[in-house]
């Protein structure tokens, strides 16, 4: 019977799409990246809250 693999399929192409990149390491893999809009929203959905909650002081809100 013949096999679905190609003859000279020795598993490279495999390990070299999980080889990581030179100089990469487990800290900048999980490092979070964070783009100016979600940063924006994340910020003034705080202000929100804290206004909500009535935390700001009067003369910064108006």
């Amino acid at each position: 019977m013949s096999s679905n693999a190609h003859p000279t399929d020795d598993g490279a192409a495999a390990a070299s799409a999980t080889t990581p990149a030179p100089g990469a390491t487990v800290a900048t893999a999980r490092r979070i990246h964070l783009s100016e809009d979600w940063a924006a929203t994340i910020i003034g959905l705080a202000l929100v809250a804290l206004g909500l909650l009535s935390l700001l002081p009067e003369g910064l809100v108006g």
